[in-house]
């Protein structure tokens, strides 16, 4: 734009102009056949809603440079590293596929690369670019990779090679990507001398200069390593067949905070990262992704983050002790609380969210515990319901009951369970929605709300969690309403108003999930479930598109 004027001028004839590009909102063209031109030039590798830059307290970040709406494609990004992660199940190394033994004789083999010997899932999969040059340097120094089948669940360590070797071979078949990748953050002078970085040393240094004989000196060699620890995206397939790990260049550049205001999803075979906006993101606000789980307690996130990302998260939701009044990582004061007491209610939250070995205190009364103690208490009820049968409502509805005078109903492993009885009520065998009783029928829906609350409060906006937990309700409250409706409970007025909702429901569902290829079919037979759920004609149905 001309300063002294003021007037937008075209990017590609700097006459005056008035058609801004729909993608940036930065640049200006005077006709649509100069914004195509200008296209196909170079703006289309420019034009972006986000700009990087550089603070002493954030590193790197995005930065939103024009306003950001609900539902927007922020970044796409091909992967500039896709491979195994440190330790894994058998997987082909081309497709990332768990792969499954044939049985020959009275043995179970995997099918073996004819080269490298690495299992793979075929003769297509052993021929696919990815692994050409790192089979060829194997082949070339006569190494043969020695795992055999050795039972379903058998992690493999050996597989911890893979993803920086591919990093390493870029030097010559990619130098820039090379440069790209290896100027990321690394933190490895914090790892180097952890017990896991330790034996990774000895192992993946061994094999990087002895047995493939690549002149790459020990730092760089570990760098690699640290880069990938600290930046790589854990992928997974929508059947979760498929465990990898990614490196996004710019998508690193994005900050961490515990309530985002992103979500991302992988496109295709490529595992294509697409981020979305969660929320409304204004003009100059940071765009931020997370690297953990929502739903764990501030305790456990802020240690995932720094045993695998290597820094100390420190985002608005640590800082409060009670996660935006949620109480996600809380349990009842046993003084406040005990038999005979007056007050109830009372909860134990952290004196320091950001000091794991500060007290938890009261907030009524002076009672406080050490941290070791929740830290103690935390891991023993959370074996307990790791040892849950998994498809026995019955179980976790115990669960909850045992620990209701101790748990937040808000506490993340409350949640844990209630988010399996929604999984369970509705969609397992003996637990569909048609044979759930009225009470079990409630119960599913009252749950939804809970979690949907919880949502808003912790992945506000349009989030994964939010589309699935409405797909939950909206399928749920329909049956409801159909059986009010055939016992006469309801007229065929108010079916048509809580059909109604339900589609309203459905239609911000929809919203939300129909950026992801695999939830199309389901999507779409929801819509065609509710429109037939009742003897009663909606013409609105036919408005709810999945494309």
């Amino acid at each position: 734009m001309d300063k002294k004027s003021e007037i937008p001028l075209c990017e590609v004839c700097q006459q005056p102009a008035n058609q801004t590009c729909g993608g940036c909102k930065l640049v200006y063209y005077c006709s649509k056949g100069h914004q195509k031109l200008g296209w196909r030039e170079g703006h289309k590798f420019k034009c972006c809603a986000f700009k990087i830059q550089y603070s002493d307290t954030l590193g790197r970040h995005m930065i939103a440079t024009r306003d950001i709406k609900q539902g927007e494609m922020i970044l796409k990004e091909k992967p500039a590293v896709l491979g195994p992660k440190i330790s894994c199940t058998p997987q082909c190394l081309s497709c990332g596929m768990k792969l499954e033994p044939s049985k020959v004789g009275d043995k179970y083999e995997f099918y073996h690369c004819s080269s490298c010997n690495w299992p793979m899932c075929g003769p297509q999969c052993e021929k696919a670019d990815v692994h050409k040059a790192e089979c060829k340097i194997m082949t070339d120094r006569k190494y043969k990779c020695t795992i055999k089948y050795q039972g379903p669940d058998k992690n493999e360590a050996a597989y911890c090679v893979i993803a920086p070797v591919r990093i390493l071979l870029m030097k010559e078949s990619c130098p820039l990507q090379f440069e790209n990748i290896i100027n990321l953050e690394s933190h490895l002078e914090d790892r180097i001398n952890s017990p896991l970085y330790t034996i990774l040393k000895a192992n993946l240094v061994t094999f990087v200069t002895q047995v493939l004989g690549l002149a790459f000196d020990e730092e760089t060699i570990m760098k690699v390593a640290a880069i990938l620890d600290t930046n790589a995206f854990e992928v997974r397939s929508p059947d979760h067949l498929k465990k990898l790990r990614a490196i996004y260049v710019t998508a690193s550049m994005m900050d961490h905070s515990c309530k985002p205001n992103t979500r991302h999803i992988f496109l295709g075979d490529d595992y294509i990262v697409s981020f979305i906006a969660t929320v409304p993101i204004a003009k100059g606000e940071l765009i931020t992704t997370t690297y953990t789980q929502s739903l764990w307690g501030t305790l456990d996130r802020r240690r995932q983050l720094k045993q695998s990302k290597w820094f100390d998260c420190e985002c608005d939701r640590c800082k409060d002790p009670t996660e935006f009044g949620t109480y996600l990582g809380s349990i009842y004061c046993s003084l406040c609380n005990g038999p005979g007491s007056i007050t109830t209610g009372s909860m134990l939250v952290s004196s320091d969210p950001l000091d794991e070995n500060a007290l938890w205190k009261c907030e009524k009364c002076e009672h406080f515990i050490q941290s070791r103690q929740m830290v103690w208490g935390n891991n023993a009820l959370k074996q307990d319901l790791n040892n849950l049968n998994k498809n026995d409502p019955k179980e976790f509805e115990n669960f909850i009951q045992k620990y209701s005078l101790t748990l937040h109903p808000n506490n993340h492993l409350v949640v844990q369970a209630k988010l399996a009885l929604i999984q369970v009520y509705g969609n397992y065998k003996g637990y569909s929605l048609a044979e759930l009783s009225d009470h079990l029928l409630k119960r599913k829906i009252d749950l939804c709300h809970e979690m949907l609350e919880l949502a808003d409060n912790l992945e506000p906006g349009w989030s994964t969690f939010r589309g699935k937990l409405l797909l939950d309700l909206q399928a749920a409250m329909a049956m409801q309403t159909k059986r009010e409706f055939e016992t006469e409970k309801l007229t065929k007025a108010g079916a048509r108003d809580q059909l109604m909702e339900c589609m309203t429901l459905l239609q911000e569902a929809v919203n939300i999930l129909r950026v992801e290829p695999h939830m199309r079919t389901e999507l779409e037979a929801k819509v065609k479930e509710l429109s037939s759920q009742l003897d009663i004609t909606i013409d609105e149905a036919d408005c709810i598109s999945v494309d």
